[in-house]
């Protein structure tokens, strides 16, 4: 037992001795090289040892030179190359990261560790990496060039729509592009040495719409259209039509999504494109901004009933247009009244608009199979005769009167829809009930005295010539433009007729 505990004993005491031997022999050593890379260093292919930091980095520096001066070979799947300079793609060494960490071998880490790098470093068996690293952006552009023509983008499949209203998808294609991480990857390796080879690798992408997911979207074919009609020589409200009518042109609704004819179409302002036209205000047709949008309104609005899509709201004008049946209107104005639907079908649809010449288009597309055959009517149960109101004017001639606005009927207007099954069965449905308000005439009637004698010349007295009367807006004016909600005459914010 006791021989046992000498026996430890000595051994702890050698291996002291021997640590300390060796910690101080380190020691020794590392200092008679200070300041210099210990012996048995190598970077790369590079003797550095004994050399300060500058001497490394100026020695390595050499090699950085001629290394990036030699020529790559740019590989595209085996049978395409170009040649070009590793300084060209941006290119460089890292050759003070490798000069700093061959100076700390032997003087980093543990005391252990240090005695380890230290005995691999007496023995020459350290090398370290000289890593290589480039800029990325620089070889990004650079290698751009080189597969111009050859990559391509991925193509979302689409859903394209005729002008003979047939629906076409349009498949998906995947791209091909130069996968420039594993490349750029590739340029940076250095150890091993490179062969002089640089391997462009592509990669498939996929588009983002997938045939598939047009084909999830059920829109097969056209469900209901409706035209309406407008003069082409009232210029503002021509191109004010247009715009409302690209604003809408190929927009997609979901199942179940509630459409809003304002929020798609935006603002009506000079800002958004819009000119001026006429409009309605408190029954008088006078200049504002957007005149002609609720002509695009309401022939959406009938397509919509076509379609027997679910009105969700809608509201009729104060006066009857005469580009739609009566009670088949919907007004609109930016912030106020507003035509919504619901899609209540089990697929998407998608509205597509057209104008050409003075022809109106909306059409909805959906699934094919939903499509139902609807008629609508319009009966009007009565008609509102304007009243006339008489207005003592003092500045005409006892006798004359001038017409100052033109009255408007107006009407109660019911519409139905008739759906029509395959068995032939129909069913009737009260869609609307609407009120059109009377426009009462208003004539003036002259309160002024005739003179008894014709007054002499330039004594003042002179035939008084009446104030000339404007005209009243038309037929085509009504046509042309809308008018405000019914019960909304006190509202002086326009609608968009």
């Amino acid at each position: 037992m006791r021989k046992r505990i000498k026996l430890g004993f000595v051994g702890f005491v050698l291996s002291l001795i021997l640590g300390v031997g060796a910690l101080t022999g380190a020691a020794v050593w590392s200092h008679a090289w200070q300041g210099r890379i210990l012996p048995g260093i190598r970077i790369g292919d590079v003797d550095v040892a004994g050399l300060t930091e500058q001497a490394a980095k100026e020695k390595l520096a050499l090699l950085q030179d001629s290394y990036l001066s030699s020529p790559v070979d740019l590989v595209l799947a085996g049978d395409k190359k170009w040649r070009i300079s590793r300084r060209e793609l941006g290119f460089r060494l890292e050759v003070e990261e490798a000069v700093q960490r061959a100076f700390l071998v032997g003087r980093s880490g543990s005391v252990w560790k240090r005695i380890h790098d230290i005995w691999d470093a007496y023995h020459g068996q350290v090398v370290l990496p000289l890593k290589g690293c480039v800029d990325r952006l620089r070889a990004q552009s650079v290698l751009s060039r080189f597969v111009k023509g050859i990559t391509y983008p991925p193509e979302d499949a689409a859903l394209v729509i005729n002008d003979r209203g047939e629906v076409i998808v349009k498949p998906g294609k995947p791209g091909w592009v130069l996968d420039y991480q594993a490349t750029l990857d590739a340029l940076c390796r250095v150890d091993p040495p490179f062969d002089g080879e640089i391997p462009l690798r592509l990669r498939q992408v996929q588009p983002k719409v997938r045939t598939g997911d047009i084909l999830a979207m059920k829109i097969t074919g056209l469900l209901a259209s409706y035209t309406t009609y407008f003069d082409v020589s009232n210029v503002n409200r021509t191109y004010n039509i247009n715009v409302a009518a690209d604003a809408l042109d190929n927009i997609v609704i979901k199942p179940g999504e509630v459409f809003s004819f304002n929020r798609v179409v935006g603002p009506r302002s000079k800002e958004a494109g819009y000119k001026e036209a006429l409009v309605i205000v408190q029954d008088q047709f006078t200049p504002g901004i957007g005149g002609g949008v609720c002509q695009v309104s309401s022939t959406l609005y009938n397509a919509a009933l076509l379609a027997g899509l679910e009105i969700v709201e809608r509201s009729n004008h104060s006066l009857p247009v005469t580009y739609v049946p009566f009670g088949r209107d919907a007004t609109v104005a930016y912030g106020g009244c507003d035509l919504k639907f619901r899609n209540n079908t089990s697929g998407y649809l998608c509205i597509r608009t057209r104008v050409n010449g003075g022809a109106l288009t909306v059409k909805v597309f959906g699934n094919i199979e939903e499509k139902k055959n609807i008629t609508l009517e319009s009966i009007v149960d009565n008609v509102l005769e304007p009243k006339v109101i008489k207005k003592e004017d003092p500045n005409l001639y006892v006798g004359k009167t001038v017409e100052e606005r033109k009255g408007i009927k107006g009407y109660q207007v019911r519409v139905f829809s008739y759906t029509k099954n395959a068995n032939g069965q129909v069913t009737k449905r009260l869609v609307s009930n609407d009120l059109y308000k009377p426009v009462d005439q208003i004539i003036r009637v002259g309160t002024k005295p005739v003179p008894s004698s014709p007054p002499l010349p330039g004594t003042g007295q002179e035939q008084q010539t009446e104030p000339p009367v404007l005209p009243e807006p038309g037929p085509e004016q009504q046509q042309t433009d809308s008018a405000m909600q019914p019960g909304a005459a006190e509202n002086t914010a326009p609608a968009n007729r």
